[in-house]
């Protein structure tokens, strides 16, 4: 084993031989830290001989339940031993309450251990009588030095939680907690302790103010499974997979928070779309996030514009789409919206990715147009072309029927239900059915 001295930057993980005053790659001063890298003789390294795949052995039923069945199916099926999971939101927004609940869950048949760099063993403990769950099981560690692991039986727990990865720390680093490097080398250490004892490992993460993963990027490429809790306007909480090697990696769990912790919402649709009105601008359709499929409101507002310059403003749907949507409907449809206000609201405040909400957006902005509702039970999904066609879009099938189950009977798309294939054919129906009572 040989040591090499290298200076790395604080605030970036830039390595240089040499000391330096100013970073080249990220341009902060004075972040030089100077540390000792191990480097192994390749004479010493162990020889791996390869498998062949055919020899590695699985387990079909490998995977265990978290006790919270959004949480496993965000997660893909549950939780898979050796995995390491990076759960990261806005502060306060539930982590360490979600983690918690989660730890008491999984206690209820081993042991779990919560590690905790932020709170005192007497904060976690009145969070735990607050939420009312038992915590026998689970064992807390206050501290952010993660050398106390390594005399520790790790096995004999279930699961391991690290709440926060920016308060660890390794002794052996030279560097503050939650600085590149000790977040770098802390990912590194939690990784391969999953990875050889079996136990899977979740870390809360904290985000920057541009929303991002605090910390450097590798941490998210050594993790198996990313998640992001989000927070909506409406109160409820959404935690996005946006990275899962063990499952899709598009999924999407709504909780709620209550007086006693986090609580699972299985129907997004009774959320959004409880309390429709029809209305000049609103208009249903069905999206799909992971393996869900729920109903949304559109809402749309187009007036007149109060100054010379319109304005297009838009929440829930990227404003891009928006602008591009208004577009086709202002070249292909004859629709003069180029020179009007147009403001589209998705109601809940999801964000919708979905391309298959197009054809409601146009529903909704043509509605506001006239100033005319829609009839109730009119609902329509589809991705819009710049040419003014009108596409099939994924799992239609499963749109269908989701609509048809909350009896929606005017159902707009380009390979199901009333069928419409370009933006003037759709607006010559809407001519037809808008003046039809509700």
């Amino acid at each position: 084993m040989r040591k090499k001295q290298a200076y790395v930057c604080d605030s970036c993980g830039y390595e240089a031989p040499a000391w330096f005053g100013r970073c080249p790659m990220c341009g902060e001063w004075n972040t030089a830290v100077k540390m000792s890298i191990e480097t192994e003789d390749v004479s010493t390294i162990d020889t791996v001989t390869p498998r062949a795949l055919a020899d590695v052995l699985t387990d079909e039923h490998m995977r265990f339940s978290t006790g919270m069945t959004e949480i496993d199916r965000v997660l893909g099926g549950g939780v898979v031993p050796g995995s390491v999971v990076l759960v990261s939101g806005e502060p306060g927004i539930g982590k360490s309450t979600l983690m918690l609940q989660i730890a008491a869950l999984v206690a209820s048949d081993k042991d779990v251990l919560y590690v905790s760099g932020e709170e005192s063993d007497r904060q976690i403990k009145l969070r735990a009588e607050r939420l009312g769950i038992p915590e026998k099981r689970v064992s807390i560690a206050t501290t952010g030095d993660l050398s106390f692991l390594k005399s520790l039986d790790v096995q004999r727990f279930s699961m391991i939680i690290f709440d926060s990865l920016q308060t660890l720390k390794l002794p052996e680093v030279p560097s503050l907690p939650g600085s590149v490097v000790q977040v770098r080398e802390c990912a590194n250490y939690i990784v391969s302790l999953a990875k050889k004892t079996d136990v899977p490992i979740f870390i809360v993460g904290h985000v920057t103010k541009g929303g991002q993963i605090a910390g450097p990027k590798l941490v998210e490429h050594l993790v198996d499974t990313v998640l992001y809790f989000e927070a909506s306007k409406t109160g409820y909480r959404f935690l996005r997979t946006t990275k899962n090697r063990f499952g899709p990696s598009d999924e999407i769990a709504v909780l709620e928070m209550t007086s006693l912790g986090l609580k699972e919402i299985s129907d997004l649709s009774t959320i959004f779309v409880e309390d429709y009105i029809p209305a000049p601008g609103n208009v249903i359709t069905a999206v799909v996030e992971g393996s869900k499929t729920f109903l949304v409101e559109i809402q749309s507002l187009v007036s007149k514009p109060l100054y010379g310059t319109p304005r297009k403003l838009s929440n829930g749907v990227p404003l891009d789409r928006i602008l591009l949507i208004a577009a086709v409907l202002t070249r292909r449809a004859g629709i003069p919206l180029d020179s009007m206000d147009i403001y589209v609201n998705v109601a809940g405040g999801i964000q919708l990715s979905d391309p298959g909400a197009d054809l409601a957006i146009v529903a909704s902005i043509v509605s506001s147009f006239f100033d005319e509702s829609l009839p109730k039970g009119f609902a329509a999904f589809g991705e819009i072309g710049l040419d003014g066609s009108i596409r099939p879009v994924i799992f239609s099938d499963r749109r269908i029927d989701r609509l048809k189950n909350s009896k929606f009977s005017y159902i707009f798309s380009p390979d199901g239900g009333e069928i419409v294939k370009n933006v003037k054919e759709f607006v010559k129906y809407l001519g037809g059915i808008r003046r039809e009572p509700l």
